[in-house]
């Protein structure tokens, strides 16, 4: 019965990850609910069937890393969301006292009466979102680390991933080919002429193929490795694949190049830097030290080519030009995004502004240019350190870094943990993973899109199933 429950959860994970990403990349209001709830449920019953079966658990240091970050980062949150007293108030958050100061006179005048105690974000029901996000992306990397914790579930998850980014891209193909660029009926007048699957953004829908790439040729390499004993010549190798694995190595050459495909219909030229720059990472990281630099050169070299192949292959040539005619404006509307997120750090330098406040702080600083509010930074780790301060950002982004140095250690280190070629592969496809999501946020904000986080944390959950001796 124990079993029978927890591969019902599992199934049920799987079935959250494929939802996430449809109703526009679960960034609309009506989605919440659904973005937030499964997650929690699944992880609690999780935990609670893991602890009945009273074996011992042992984290690994990664995970570890990974989960106090996100406690840790869950609390700083949450004090933003505690009632102080305008003195204790003044002490934390200068600025934010003087707001809610502010608030609290035009109450006066008006006859209302204002409470005595006030949070430090400037806006409440938006922090309190993000709180409820942050712990659904915490929850969704619990429940992969505790669920996804063997070959043959890891090889489900790479699978279904690969499977969402073949319907994604065909779906993109299709909007685009028809000329309509609609997501389930609703016209995208926002970002139009480019391909953006069931994502409003065209960056986000190409992050989101992006980091998923990996898992899909992790599944072609299994089943290519699998096909025969270690040392077997090409021709035979080859032969068993076709006899033997033939259904996942196809499968999981039909997603990379379903991802490839709708990074270039999407036109997003961050993610095809990342996506360059993240295999570049994991090949140097598998490297030793005399060679990391020179291999992940010829890796991103190669990587570059197969992506400008594809690009000559599906007359995709647009997006060269896309490269070529950068507009001035468009750089510097994110670089005004950017300045403005550290201006808001500037201005709430030690708990930030409030989780999720960008759009309602950046008005203060006036660092952008025109009338348009950019509602995000174009910097993922900028936005972080203004919204949550000096305090959040340590908390999340140090133990980001920490926990990827950790299991780039455990994997490929000298004083590594042993473990089979199968392992090592998904954990090298993780890693890339995990290094496209990284190096693309500093360009974009895709982390403040749901759909895109919490598949990273499943792929990372997955990647740190814990020890059970």
């Amino acid at each position: 019965m124990r079993n029978a429950a927890e591969l019902t959860l599992f199934v049920c994970l799987l079935a959250f990850l494929a939802w996430v990403p449809m109703p526009f990349g679960s960034a609309s209001d009506a989605s919440q609910p659904f973005l937030i709830l499964p997650p929690l449920l699944i992880c609690a019953a999780a935990a609670a069937l893991r602890a009945s079966w009273k074996r011992p658990f042992v984290p690994r240091t990664a995970a570890r890393i990974w989960i106090a970050g996100a406690v840790l980062f869950v609390l700083v949150i949450a004090l933003q969301l505690v009632p102080l007293p305008m003195g204790m108030l003044r002490l934390f958050s200068p600025r934010s006292a003087e707001i809610w100061g502010s608030a609290a006179h035009v109450a006066a005048l008006a006859g209302v009466r204002a409470p005595a105690m006030y949070p430090i974000t400037i806006d409440p029901d938006e922090t309190a979102l993000h709180l409820y996000r942050a712990l659904a992306y915490a929850a969704t990397f619990l429940s992969s680390l505790l669920l996804v914790r063997d070959r043959k579930r890891r090889t489900i998850l790479a699978a279904l991933l690969a499977a969402l980014a073949v319907f994604e891209a065909l779906y993109a193909v299709r909007e685009a080919a028809l000329g309509r660029f609609a997501i389930w009926g609703w016209k995208n007048t926002l970002i139009y002429g480019r391909a953006s699957g069931t994502f409003v953004n065209p960056n986000h829908f190409a992050h989101y193929a992006a980091i998923i790439l990996p898992m899909a040729l992790y599944l072609s390499a299994y089943a290519w490795h699998s096909a025969a004993p270690a040392g077997a010549l090409f021709g035979r190798r080859f032969v068993r694949m076709m006899e033997r694995q033939f259904i996942p190595f196809a499968g999981g050459v039909l997603g990379a190049l379903a991802c490839i495909a709708a990074v270039l219909v999407s036109e997003s030229r961050g993610a095809l830097l990342a996506i360059i720059g993240g295999f570049a990472i994991t090949a140097a990281i598998a490297s030793d030290s005399r060679r990391a630099l020179i291999r992940g050169a010829l890796i991103a070299a190669v990587v570059a080519a197969v992506l400008g192949a594809a690009v000559v292959v599906l007359d995709q040539s647009h997006i060269v030009k896309r490269f070529e005619g950068s507009r001035v404006s468009e750089f510097e509307a994110r670089r005004a995004s950017i300045a403005g997120a550290l201006r808001i750090w500037q201005i709430f330098p030690l708990f930030g502004s409030g989780a999720g406040t960008y759009e309602d702080a950046v008005v203060m600083t006036r660092a952008y240019p025109g009338d348009a509010i950019p509602n995000h930074a174009h910097d993922d780790y900028a936005e972080i350190l203004g919204t949550t301060g000096a305090l959040g950002f340590l908390v999340s982004v140090v133990p980001l870094i920490a926990g990827f140095a950790a299991l780039s250690r455990s994997t490929f280190g000298e004083n590594g943990e042993p473990m089979s070629w199968r392992r090592r592969a998904f954990r090298a496809a993780a890693l890339t993973s995990i290094a496209i999501a990284m190096l693309h946020a500093l360009v974009d904000f895709n982390f403040f899109i749901p759909a895109n986080p919490i598949t990273l944390a499943a792929i990372a959950g997955a990647a740190v199933v814990a020890r059970e001796p």
